[in-house]
């Protein structure tokens, strides 16, 4: 039978749910994945192969599996590093398909993967069972054990991949929270303004930058922070862009755009009744993040969705303190709330729903 994307999981799942004895070797593994296994699974022996190796599985996936493993008997999981097929065969049934768990090589996950086309058959056909179940024999006897050492190489990897993945718009502001996770970006926060002194420093970096032998950092627009140590608690990435936010004395976001450290123009100076220098840290403009353009009219907009969340990590912190903080965890915070939110309105809808019924029997009683 063939099996178009909207049967396809339905089809996946059944076949873990009924079969006693599954054999699965799918390459790519994302999140969600080790949800279906532990949802739906409840038979004797489940082998599992995967491609732990080539950067397009989750490796927190397959360390969820690992565990669940160990509570549950009865589950093997291998890797095999050359793997690119996406086959599970049960004791009267069996898929072959386009489908990796959840992800795919380029490295979508969960809602990423919405809008992309797979396509399967269902095998039932005894004489093809025997020779996939001899296939997935000669798979699993060269499969690897995984270890500790391969999942930390394979999250290498992994996050390398997800960096870099394809972008899905052209504008940060439009872009869905799914295609911001894992970019390496950072939010920079800042209230103080700088020294006069720091001042004097950083247009010296920035006469020093327009003799610099490379184009970009001659002609890039320059900005620096003063006193944010590399050894500090939450310092400044050196490779990763950074959006800098100022959070102003009434509590407004303002200047929100967009930056990369130039680490060849940092320098440090001492100041007077001081004895260690201060850093000065020097950044150029960027006007894309990650690929993704942020314009002045964007930084407007970002800074309304960032505010609330920057209100919370400011409650009770001391007069002038500097964060610099992923932008994955904005968008758990982020996505949290909107989970709160959807149940406190449910919430005040079923209450508003009760109360008119009590309301319409208070009615019917009076009349």
């Amino acid at each position: 039978m063939f099996l178009s994307s909207k049967m396809y999981l339905d089809q996946f799942r059944g076949l873990i749910e009924k079969n006693q004895c599954l054999s699965i070797a799918v390459a790519f593994w994302g999140e969600g994945a080790q949800r279906l296994i532990a949802e739906a699974w409840s038979g004797r022996s489940l082998q599992i192969i995967c491609n732990l190796g080539s950067g397009g599985t989750n490796p927190q996936v397959i360390r969820d599996l690992l565990g669940l493993a160990k509570d549950t008997p009865g589950i093997q999981i291998l890797t095999l590093d050359n793997l690119h097929a996406k086959v599970a065969i049960g004791e009267a049934a069996a898929i072959v398909g386009s489908a990796n768990l959840s992800v795919n090589g380029l490295g979508f996950e969960g809602a990423e993967c919405v809008g992309w086309h797979e396509a399967g058959v269902l095998v039932n056909e005894i004489a093809q069972l025997t020779q996939m179940r001899e296939w997935f024999d000669g798979m699993w006897a060269q499969g690897a054990e995984i270890t500790d050492d391969r999942l930390n190489k394979a999250q290498l990897q992994w996050d390398r991949n997800r960096t870099n993945r394809p972008l899905t718009t052209e504008r940060l502001l439009d872009a869905p929270n799914d295609d911001l996770r894992n970019r390496n970006i950072h939010i920079a926060i800042y209230k103080l303004e700088a020294s006069v002194q720091a001042k004097a420093e950083a247009a010296q970096a920035e006469k020093d930058a327009r003799c610099s032998d490379f184009p970009a950092v001659r002609n890039t627009k320059l900005e620096f922070f003063e006193d944010w140590p590399d050894d500090s608690e939450e310092p400044l990435p050196a490779d990763a862009p950074i959006i800098v936010v100022r959070y102003g004395p009434t509590r407004q976001l303002t200047n929100v755009s967009a930056w990369v450290r130039i680490p060849q123009l940092d320098r440090t100076f001492m100041k007077p009744g001081q004895r260690d220098p201060v850093p000065l840290i020097m950044l150029g403009q960027l006007k894309y993040v990650a690929g993704m353009a942020l314009s002045k009219e964007d930084g407007r907009g970002l800074a309304k969705r960032l505010k609330p969340w920057v209100d919370k990590l400011y409650v009770g912190a001391e007069e002038g303190t500097a964060r610099c903080v992923p932008l994955d965890d904005f968008i758990e915070w982020e996505a949290k709330r909107s989970v709160l939110t959807e149940a406190r309105i449910s919430a005040k809808k079923r209450t508003c729903c009760h109360d008119i019924k009590a309301l319409s029997i208070i009615f019917r009683s009076t009349v």
